[in-house]
C-alpha cells in the first residue's frame, strides 16, 4: 500500500521564470489598457507576453524530449 502511494505522487508543479514573466507582461499589458496610456505601449505588452509564453512552452517540451 504504501509503494502505491509513493509511485502516484506527482511532484509539484513548478513555473519557470520564462511563465512568470508572461504572467507579468500580461498584468503590464492590461495596466495599459486601463490607464489608456497608448495603443503601442499595451500592444507591445501583450506581444512580449506571448513571446515569453511561447518560449515557456518550448523549452518545457525541449526538456521533455531530452529526458525521454
Amino acid at each position: 500500500m504504501d509503494e502505491l502511494s509513493q509511485v502516484s505522487k506527482r511532484q509539484p508543479y513548478r513555473r519557470s521564470p520564462l511563465l512568470i514573466a508572461a504572467y507579468c507582461a500580461i498584468g503590464a499589458a492590461l495596466m495599459n489598457l486601463i490607464l489608456g496610456t497608448g495603443f503601442f505601449l499595451m500592444v507591445g505588452s501583450a506581444a512580449l507576453a506571448v513571446v515569453f509564453g511561447s518560449a515557456a512552452i518550448i523549452v518545457r517540451l525541449r526538456r521533455r524530449k531530452a529526458s525521454a
